[in-house]
């Protein structure tokens, strides 16, 4: 880990349980400038200059700090008026008879000392699927167009609405998971009858329905789960995670956490998270978790070097096809497909990226051909490198091994 990262991890913790960092060394102006491009990777640059804001080594760049101050404040203005407008759009559902389930976002930044300090990019609410009609017909009535408008409503495990205008972004689901990924479509079968568990919160006075604290926690793990199993976690993840055990630690069934995680191979990857947190983070490991052999170090330098979600490298990305695919072939029991596997990929894990599939099944291969020329001619989401995704995705398939995820 470099001294970068060390100051970043000390940072986020201090920030999460609202102190101010005491570094006896001195930063230059460079050591300041990659703190704070980690902290823009992360998306948690208000909380780092929360934390960071009175130190004396900031202090004595009064330009740099000034600067610093003005972006995290703007990113928190901004945060605190998406959640206004989610806020709205709350009680406009309640008018309509219609009481969304929700998770992760505003529900986890109201762990925080100052909740809008911690960014989302969107916010998330399970509905009942038979009710998909009323929610579009409300989200529409209130404004929200659909983020992909050859989306199929009915069928969609998932439907966004996104105004940019009103920093709005809803994801409706109707499922947590997609049913059709053989990596982790089987982790829908934990939240059975969550509807029936659910219960209620207030957040910015409104009364907000959201999951029993023990369905949230594992929520929260198989969610980060599944990132990894793609491209990455990343540490506000993590962060997350911490604070919401630290928070409803007593009413957690803690048990079935654990053995729930263990059906799906997951318990060492979730010893893993919660290492992090105590070793860094400032938190404690709940007693269900102690006693997991796992090296936490291999899991943070992933996260580390991911960003959020692991988007700081296209070709970080382009591999997630192939950890995918170890995953999916041990559930199932057969031999891994090779790397061309990765971009010519079946048309149900095409649909996303080329809507056209869903309808038209025998376009297939014209999306095929899109997707070589994105890839090697047109380099759509940067340079790609088949080499060093091949590497890439090598060695998170080890990780995949280390943590007992597949053998």
């Amino acid at each position: 880990m470099s001294r970068t990262e060390e100051l970043f991890l000390d940072a986020l913790r201090c920030a999460l349980h609202n102190e101010q960092v005491q570094w006896a060394k001195p930063l230059t102006s460079e050591e300041w400038l990659r703190l704070f491009r980690l902290a823009d990777e992360n998306n948690v640059y208000p909380l780092i200059v929360e934390a960071t804001q009175a130190s004396e080594a900031l202090s004595a760049l009064p330009k740099r700090r000034e600067r610093a101050i003005a972006k995290a404040r703007r990113l928190t203005v901004n945060q605190a008026s998406r959640t206004g407008e989610f806020i709205l759009l709350l009680r406009f559902l309640k008018e309509k008879g219609l009481d969304p389930i929700i998770t992760k976002g505003m529900i986890c930044r109201g762990l925080y000392p100052n909740p809008e300090e911690r960014p989302s990019v969107d916010e998330d609410m399970l509905i009942d699927p038979a009710e998909m009609p009323r929610y579009h017909e409300a989200l529409t009535e209130f404004g929200l167009p659909l983020f992909e408008p050859d989306c199929d409503i009915e069928n969609d495990f998932e439907v966004a609405y996104r105004d940019d205008k009103r920093g709005v972004y809803v994801e409706v689901h109707k499922r947590f998971f997609s049913p059709d990924s053989s990596a982790y479509g089987d982790l829908n079968d934990f939240f059975t009858g969550v509807r029936e568990r659910c219960t209620e919160i207030i957040f910015a006075g409104t009364s907000v329905r959201t999951l029993s604290p023990t369905d949230h926690i594992l929520y929260l793990i198989l969610h980060a789960y599944k990132h990894f199993l793609h491209s990455g976690v990343g540490i506000r993840q993590l962060a997350d995670i911490n604070m919401f055990a630290a928070k409803y630690f007593e009413e957690i069934d803690w048990q079935y956490v654990r053995s729930s995680c263990e059906k799906v191979r997951v318990d060492k990857l979730a010893s893993a998270m919660f290492l992090i947190g105590e070793k860094y983070l400032g938190f404690t490991v709940p007693e269900v978790f102690y006693g997991i052999e796992t090296d936490a170090e291999p899991f943070l330098n992933d996260v580390l070097s991911g960003g959020l979600y692991g988007a700081n490298d296209i070709n970080r990305l382009h591999a997630s096809t192939m950890t995918l695919e170890a995953v999916a072939s041990h559930k199932e029991g057969r031999r891994r497909k090779g790397a061309l596997h990765s971009v010519f990929l079946p048309a149900r894990d095409l649909e996303g990226r080329y809507p056209f599939l869903k309808n038209k099944r025998w376009l297939l291969p014209a999306a095929w051909i899109a997707r070589v020329w994105n890839y090697v001619f047109k380099h759509e989401y940067g340079p790609v490198s088949a080499k060093e995704s091949l590497r890439i995705a090598k060695d998170r398939i080890e990780l995949l091994k280390e943590y007992g995820i597949i053998k």
